[in-house]
């Protein structure tokens, strides 16, 4: 369910808490979308769908098993950037819309994972690269700090991948935490 007073609109970001607000899982809704059905071969249409990047476990597995969904025919061993319906993004969960160009002061105050001081590219072009990056199943290897759902919807979002999640912090403080610590380890493993 939507955050109370709020409506999905195609190429907002959502998010939605999971494990009890331990993190936040994050996607592009893209609205009507068509999705191909395994059992007939043809291309069905669902009203309400998400891309998102799905990442594995410590064990590289995916980290639930449901079976296949009646409405999307998405699988859990699927993983990488997924097309899914509604349902299968949020799990039951709220579904919160992601702000952007919040002033900093807001941004200093809010929760971490929920807005940016970036500005958003129109909607049409943050549908276009998420399904850019759907098509090509292509926005790298998983990793929960530098490579995640919200680096995801945020690079689609603005063209800048961005996260500042829980991990390091909440506002300013957390962002220059996050940073430091990419940059550090970019520094020592990549050159």
């Amino acid at each position: 369910m939507m955050a109370t007073g709020q409506v999905l609109k195609p190429g907002d970001h959502i998010y939605s808490k999971c494990f009890g607000g331990l993190y936040d899982h994050h996607g592009i809704y893209v609205g009507k979308a068509k999705v191909k059905n395994p059992r007939t071969g043809k291309e069905e249409q669902i009203e309400n769908a998400v891309i998102h990047f799905l990442g594995l476990d410590k064990n590289g597995k995916a980290k639930t098993y449901r079976p296949q969904c009646p409405k999307c025919f998405h699988e859990s061993h699927e993983l990488g950037v997924v097309l899914t319906c509604l349902d299968c993004f949020y799990d039951g969960n709220t579904i919160y819309r992601y702000e952007y160009e919040v002033s900093l002061l807001s941004f200093t105050f809010k929760s971490s994972g929920s807005c940016s001081t970036f500005t958003s590219s129109e909607p049409d072009v943050v549908i276009k690269r998420a399904y850019s990056f759907l098509h090509k199943n292509n926005f790298g290897e998983y990793s929960l700090f530098f490579n995640n759902c919200e680096h995801f919807a945020t690079k689609c979002k603005t063209g800048t991948a961005l996260c500042n999640q829980i991990l390091f912090g909440t506002g300013v403080p957390g962002a220059i935490a996050y940073n430091v610590a990419r940059g550090f380890t970019k520094g020592l493993f990549w050159s």
